[in-house]
């Protein structure tokens, strides 16, 4: 039995804590999830906008922010995006269940809670990358998914921010 300090400890605010001699700073989740989203990249065709300027869709979209959501508007949104044969079935449930809190019965705890959509997406496609490497192949199926899933927030976002008109050629003239 060892009585005092052994090893590399040191008492801080009243407490030993262990010296590890690295002095790195660990790196701060919205980095990584800045990264993910930067890997990912854009896709402007991950919805048909065209289609949503028929149905005349900007009022309903304008002002969405993907980065201030609750998880019961969001459904609301991906079942009527769904409806009007914006998205497939697929990606309906991966956007559907995103922000998703269950207590112990299964019984969703706080859907009005807002929550950063992208970065939820981000940090799930980051650990479904890292199984993947660990050999789960069931994650190489959820990978695109969970891509389009961020695609058609940031198409949303986009599209919300716009005037409610995708220009087309015969608006636009070319000068010489």
């Amino acid at each position: 039995m060892t009585i005092g300090y052994t090893g590399a400890w040191s008492s801080k605010a009243g407490l030993l804590v262990q010296d590890t001699g690295t002095t790195t700073k660990p790196v701060s989740q919205s980095v990584k999830v800045k990264q993910m989203l930067a890997l990912v990249g854009n896709n402007p065709n991950a919805l048909d906008t065209a289609k949503m300027d028929k149905l005349k869709l900007h009022k309903q979209i304008k002002g969405f922010d993907p980065e201030n959501v609750t998880a019961k508007s969001l459904g609301n949104l991906t079942t009527f995006l769904k409806d009007n044969g914006l998205i497939t079935d697929v990606t309906a449930v991966t956007l559907s269940n995103a922000g998703d809190k269950f207590d112990r019965f299964g019984i969703p705890k706080d859907p009005e809670a807002s929550f950063n959509a992208l970065e939820y997406f981000a940090t799930q496609l980051d650990s479904i990358q890292n199984n993947n490497m660990k050999g789960n192949k069931y994650a190489n199926y959820l990978i695109p998914e969970y891509k389009k899933a961020i695609y058609v927030l940031q198409n949303l976002a986009s599209y919300g921010k716009g005037n409610g008109s995708t220009p087309t050629d015969k608006n636009m003239s070319a000068k010489a």
